[in-house]
C-alpha cells in the first residue's frame, strides 16, 4: 500500500555519526534533542526514517511543518536556535550533517501554444 505524500513542508536531517557512539547519540536524540525540536512553533510531527539497510552510523529524521508559512518563523524561533546549539556537543563525532527542506509545488498551469 502506498502512503500519499504529505502536502506539508518537510525538514529532513541526515547525520553520519561515528558508529562507536551511535547508541549514545540515539539516546541523546530521543531524550534531549527531539523534545527541543518538537517545541519549535510550526513543527507538528517527527519520525525516524529507516530502511533496515542504512550504513553504520546513519541517522535520518523527518520533521513535518504545519504549513508553508510556518517554515520561516520556525527557523527564526528561539526554540530552533536552542535545537541548533544542541548539536554542538556532537561535532567531533559527526562525519556529515545535512538539513534539507522539501515542499510541495503548486500545479504548473497548462501551457497552450496558439499558432
Amino acid at each position: 500500500m502506498n502512503t500519499p505524500m504529505s502536502d506539508r513542508p518537510l525538514l529532513v536531517v541526515r547525520a553520519q555519526v561515528d558508529p562507536g557512539v551511535m547508541k549514545e547519540f540515539e539516546l541523546w536524540h530521543r531524550s534531549t534533542h527531539l523534545p527541543l525540536v518538537l517545541r519549535i512553533p510550526g513543527i507538528v510531527s517527527a519520525f525516524r526514517a529507516r530502511t533496515g539497510r542504512e550504513p553504520p552510523g546513519e541517522h535520518l529524521m523527518v520533521y513535518e511543518f504545519q504549513d508553508e508559512e510556518a517554515v520561516q518563523s520556525a527557523f527564526a524561533s528561539e526554540e530552533a536556535a536552542r535545537a541548533r546549539e544542541d548539536w554542538e556537543s556532537w561535532q567531533g563525532q559527526l562525519h556529515e550533517l545535512s538539513v534539507e527542506i522539501f515542499a510541495p509545488l503548486a500545479p504548473i498551469p497548462d501551457q497552450h501554444h496558439w499558432g
